[in-house]
């Protein structure tokens, strides 16, 4: 019996061995087709893994060349809206000065008219007609604007005015403005700097060409601008053009621009400060109200140096580690990409906020502007409706504006209305919301002021006002102020009660003899 078990038991290790062995042999066989396998894969896996590389790269250039064209594409949208709403003031501000003297006779007012616009330089870019009824003809007429008769004149000008003002005095019809193709060369003006002083890694930079003929051809576009080869701008393109390879990349663009407005190509092109000449992926997109491709690009040699250093840096470390290394790098590459990815997004958030910031600030006196003004005036409103409490209204305008843009001109008109700004600026809290109205009229929220010491607030504010000196051509022009203060009250409805009693005090200020503050509640 013993014996017996004694067999069993010596059988039972050799099973057991034998498992073992077979298990051992097998964990050999799989590890050694595992490594033969990764050595045998190592250069696929590097091959695989700078191609991806590589496109990564690609695709992250490509995304930054169309999120910095459609940037500036914003930008420019931002501009003429700018630009526009600028022109429109100017505009109002000559009707108003030409309006004081309305009182004159015809031959009078007339007279003034023309000297106005003929005799000051800061208009020659308007477009005038004085056209007389009697004679049914324009009596003067700088751009020979006039048709047969004033209907046919006001039709074929008036569609391509950005402001314009139509009045009548007598027998006479007048007519005045800024044409939209004004607005729209300051723009570009404005645009072409921006390009020209932008600057970008490898070599890159914003260009801009000027289509003539959508079908293509000789002098089928004009080059405007081109940081790059600036002796270049203003020459004609053609279609025909080829590069160093036999491409023809003014009509790649052309095809791509007239099929979806937009596209990626390559084309070689010299590089900046050199005669080498390298191949180039750019990105275009048309803005058509221009008629312009705004396109930017980068050369594909720049890009090479990632490539070699991912390539020399996969090679030492496969040979060390295995695919913990490769998770790594995807997750180095994920977060590279997300950095990046995070780093444009912060760019435009800021560049957005910035030029929103611009686009709500007054351009002359640097004080919020009507738009601006109209938010802050609703959620001022918002709040109170919310906690019952409101603040100041505060509208105040210049003594005899007018008279001063008459005496000393309008550059010491626009001088006194900044100046002002910077006493409002020096007087109120900044909490305080200080905005331009319209011409010389200015509304001002003060938040946390109560109806009893508004009066003496005011009364302080005056004094402030009436102790500014300007200097012009050595002569010391003063201001003051007529002041009103309103708040909000129960029955309003919006705003505008609180901004409609303000104005009631402010013109009791003025009738009462100016340089006053009243309030009506």
């Amino acid at each position: 019996m013993i014996c017996k078990n004694i067999h069993s038991k010596k059988e039972e290790c050799v099973i057991r061995r034998k498992y073992t062995i077979f298990l051992s042999t097998i964990i050999c066989i799989i590890c050694t087709v595992m490594v033969c396998f990764y050595l045998f894969s190592i250069d696929k896996v590097g091959d695989i893994y700078i191609e991806k590389s590589e496109e990564a790269i690609y695709n992250i250039k490509k995304d930054f060349l169309k999120d910095t064209v459609n940037n500036l594409i914003s930008e420019i949208e931002l501009r003429r809206a700018a630009k526009s709403s600028y022109v429109e003031t100017f505009v109002s501000r000559t009707s108003d000065i030409i309006n004081m003297k309305k009182d004159l006779p015809d031959s009078g007012f007339n007279d003034f008219f023309i000297r106005f616009f003929r005799d000051n330089p800061d208009y020659k870019s308007m477009i005038v007609v004085l056209w007389d009824n009697q004679a049914n003809k324009a009596i003067y007429d700088p751009g020979n604007l006039a048709g047969d008769t004033w209907k046919d004149t006001l039709k074929a000008n008036t569609s391509g005015l950005s402001s314009y003002r139509v009045f009548f005095h007598g027998d006479y019809a007048y007519l005045f403005g800024l044409t939209k193709s004004y607005v729209n060369e300051l723009v570009k003006s404005d645009i072409a700097n921006v390009i020209r002083n932008s600057k970008f890694d490898g070599n890159s930079y914003i260009w801009v060409n000027e289509i003539q003929n959508y079908q293509g051809g000789k002098n089928y576009a004009i080059r405007r601008i081109h940081p790059n080869l600036p002796d270049t701008e203003g020459i004609y393109l053609s279609t025909d053009m080829t590069d160093i390879a036999g491409n023809y990349p003014y009509l790649t663009e052309l095809q791509g621009i007239n099929k979806d407005g937009e596209l990626y190509f390559s084309y070689y092109f010299k590089e900046p400060g050199s005669d080498k000449v390298s191949k180039k992926l750019a990105y275009a997109k048309l803005y058509k109200d221009y008629d312009w491709v705004v396109a930017m690009g980068v050369y594909l040699d720049d890009l090479q140096p990632y490539v070699d250093q991912t390539s020399k840096e996969s090679k030492e470390l496969v040979s060390r580690i295995t695919l913990l290394l490769v998770l790594l790098l995807i997750v180095i590459l994920i977060v590279s990409l997300f950095s990046i990815s995070l780093l444009e997004k912060i760019y435009y958030r800021h560049a957005k906020k910035a030029m929103e910031s611009e686009l709500n600030q007054d351009v002359l006196t640097k004080a919020g502007n009507r738009r601006s003004g109209t938010n802050d005036l609703t959620n001022a409103f918002k709040e109170y409706k919310r906690t019952g409490l409101s603040p100041g209204i505060m509208m105040c305008d210049v003594d005899h504006f007018k008279g001063i843009n008459d005496q000393y001109g309008h550059f010491a008109g626009d001088m006194a209305l900044a100046e002002f700004v910077n006493v409002m600026k020096s007087t109120l809290r900044s909490t305080d919301k200080i905005i331009r109205w319209g011409g010389d009229e200015f509304v001002v929220i003060l938040n946390g002021i109560e109806e009893k010491h508004v009066l003496d607030f005011g009364s302080k504010f005056l004094t402030s006002v009436s102790s500014l000196k300007i200097l012009e051509h050595h002569e010391e022009i003063g201001i003051t102020v007529s002041v009103g203060f309103s708040f909000f009250k129960e029955g309003d409805e919006d705003f505008h009660g609180a901004l409609r009693r303000a104005d009631e005090a402010l013109y009791k200020s003025k009738s009462e003899g100016r340089n006053q503050a009243n309030v009506i509640l």
